[in-house]
């Protein structure tokens, strides 16, 4: 009994031990970020014009896909150096008329198995290697004009960028709130890596890659989260995953709660695959001295600051109270305060949020919508076997604004 008792406390120091740590860490990274990131002049470019292959990727996108090749096709860039291949895969609507009306060139794909993965490898071998970089978008994204010229704007250092994806305005109740913690986590997670040189993950729409770095890496995905893995296999060799933050495009947001459980459920089964993949690939390039990829290494394991806060505060109160296992009181309230502290003044300085009853509400409700993360990755790690993708509905407005 009492070796049992013993095993536990270890077991609950141990546990602290390392949910500090982490919280150190990544308070640290985002103070520091930020701080680099306002004494940093934004980039001036150097005059270099790199070709785009462009695809979208698009299931039953009849109502969204023509505004996208809209926008792609107004973009601020010369345009005999971006071409734009829509990939509509599996419809069962008027997705590939409609691309083509509206002047995209067409590859319509049928296949038995999902996954996204398939249609970007269908789009590169339709483009068939005639550009420097491949773009990869989701029909339903919205891309404003100076996108392309951005991203040639890196392009001489890199060979993967990420764009930054905000949240296209929408009052919904459910759709705000997700969106708030997109603009959050582009303030407090991905900016201050960008300004310290870390990478950043690929995330679904916006991300552009060499093509030779495409046929190599994305063959042969094993998830539903081509992207994350995607990410994980560079990372492991090497190569960095650049955020590019005056790259901008915007995305719209579940407005359902059935939409987004599904979304977010194979996300989580998406992001247990990749844990059990490559984190061992990933750790084994930590070991020998990458810093990017211990950087990865820990976003994998502890993806949401969520987890470190409620871990931190855990053990603020447990070193308070002094009660057993508990941690020496000094390096608990240093995380608790960065986990709290710095995104609230990082928040306040940025505006992120008003200091009123609309702002207090959308915070709330963005605390509701993290915590219920961990039930759904609960019921995923259940299911972990499960590889369903679901379409989401799409429900296009006229009138509609890119969130600041």
């Amino acid at each position: 009994m009492n070796q049992g008792i013993r095993l536990l406390r270890s077991s609950v120091f141990l546990a602290q031990v390392a949910v500090v740590a982490v919280s150190l860490y990544q308070s640290t990274v985002t103070a520091a970020g930020y701080a680099r990131r306002r004494r940093t002049a934004a980039p001036s470019g150097g005059g270099l014009r790199p070709s785009f292959g462009l695809i979208i990727c698009a299931r039953n996108e009849e109502q969204v896909i023509e505004r996208i090749v809209r926008d792609l096709a107004a973009q601020d860039y010369p345009g005999h150096l971006f071409e734009i291949v829509v990939v509509a895969h599996n419809c069962s609507d008027d997705t590939a008329g409609t691309a083509a009306r509206a002047g995209a060139l067409v590859v319509d794909l049928k296949t038995e198995a999902a996954g996204k993965a398939l249609a970007v490898e269908a789009g590169a071998r339709a483009l068939a290697a005639r550009h420097d970089l491949l773009g990869v978008f989701d029909a339903d994204t919205r891309v404003e004009p100076g996108l392309l010229a951005a991203v040639a704007d890196h392009s001489a250092d890199d060979g993967v960028f990420q764009a930054e994806a905000v949240p296209i305005e929408d009052p919904e109740w459910l759709a705000a709130g997700y969106g708030f913690g997109r603009k959050a986590r582009n303030l407090f997670w991905w900016r201050p890596r960008e300004a310290l040189g870390l990478g950043t993950t690929i995330t679904g729409s916006g991300w552009f890659i060499r093509p030779v770095l495409l046929e190599r890496y994305l063959r042969g995905s094993r998830t539903l989260t081509e992207d994350l893995e995607l990410t994980a296999r560079l990372s492991a060799d090497g190569y960095r995953v650049r955020y590019v933050s005056n790259a901008r495009l915007a995305v719209g947001e579940p407005r359902d709660f059935g939409t987004s459980t599904r979304q977010r459920l194979r996300w989580v089964r998406g992001h247990l695959g990749v844990a059990f993949w490559y984190w061992p690939r990933l750790a084994g390039r930590a070991l020998r001295g990458d810093l990017r990829a211990l950087d990865m290494a820990i976003y994998i394991l502890v993806p949401t600051r969520m987890l470190t806060r409620l871990g931190t505060t855990g053990a603020l109160v447990l070193a308070l109270f002094r009660g057993p296992a508990a941690l020496p009181l000094a390096p608990v309230t240093v995380a608790a305060a960065g986990e709290w502290l710095v995104p609230a003044w990082i928040g306040w300085r940025e505006r992120l949020v008003g200091p009123n009853r609309a702002g207090a509400s959308l915070a709330i409700r963005h605390t509701f919508l993290s915590l219920l993360w961990f039930p759904i990755g609960a019921w995923a790690l259940v299911t972990a076997r499960v590889q369903a993708w679901d379409p989401s509905p799409r429900q296009p407005r006229e009138e509609e604004s890119v969130a600041r």
